[in-house]
């Protein structure tokens, strides 16, 4: 195995390029009232968010394969800046590879039955549209003919009971699936790892889980 190549890309920053401010006339009261309000649009939101993409481009065989890795927003209130970043990351990745064979996994923050993930792998995504800028015109257009296979679910015909749990004093139970193997080419799944139908213990972490994540692994075979 060679690796090839490395790209780091700050999502955020890679939204702002896709965007140009709306001209809009600016008064001395529009400016104050422009200051005391807060950020408000999802796409100046979602620009301004710190989350880094990275994508190795490695060499097996002579055959190129290219891994991606992302840590989604938690923006559990604005769901539409969750829709932005799943987009144009999911987008980015098709970009970077080119059509070639490539895996991206990472903690997605997103459920199974949440928009965001049906509009992913390609399923019952008739509602997902993103929304509109008061503040940029956006060249961003979601490819929604590009989509992605889930390593668990074409393995197990169904992903995982769960692969975050949190139950801390004070705070609400939380047992949900929000990370994810996806990938797309010519990539068969060979075996993924078991994981367990429920939590065992109070809260993760503890003795055994070092972080409030299961470790999630598949092994794919490349064509």
């Amino acid at each position: 195995m060679q690796l090839n190549s490395i790209s780091i890309i700050k999502i955020g920053d890679h939204i702002r390029t896709m965007s140009q401010p709306r001209e809009k006339n600016i008064n001395s009261s529009t400016l104050e009232s422009d200051l005391n309000q807060p950020i408000s649009d999802s796409w100046e939101i979602a620009m301004s968010t710190p989350h880094v993409f990275i994508c190795l481009q490695i060499i097996i065989d002579n055959k190129p394969l290219y891994i991606g890795t992302y840590h989604m927003p938690c923006f559990y209130k604005e769901p539409n800046v969750m829709a932005i970043h799943a987009s144009v990351m999911k987008d980015l990745m098709f970009q970077l590879t080119n059509g070639e064979n490539f895996i991206l996994a990472g903690d997605f923050n997103i459920k199974p039955h949440d928009t965001c993930y049906q509009a992913l792998i390609g399923k019952d995504c008739v509602d997902f549209n993103l929304p509109q800028s008061n503040t940029y015109q956006m060249t961003y257009q979601c490819n929604t003919k590009q989509i992605l296979k889930s390593a668990y679910l074409e393995k197990n015909g169904i992903e995982p009971k769960y692969t975050d749990f949190s139950h801390k004093k004070g705070s609400t139970r939380f047992c949900e699936t929000l990370d994810y193997i996806f990938f797309n080419g010519d990539l068969t799944v060979e075996q993924v790892l078991e994981l367990p139908d429920d939590p065992t213990c109070e809260s993760y972490p503890d003795e055994t889980h070092p972080s409030d994540h299961l470790m999630i692994a598949a092994t794919f075979r490349l064509l």
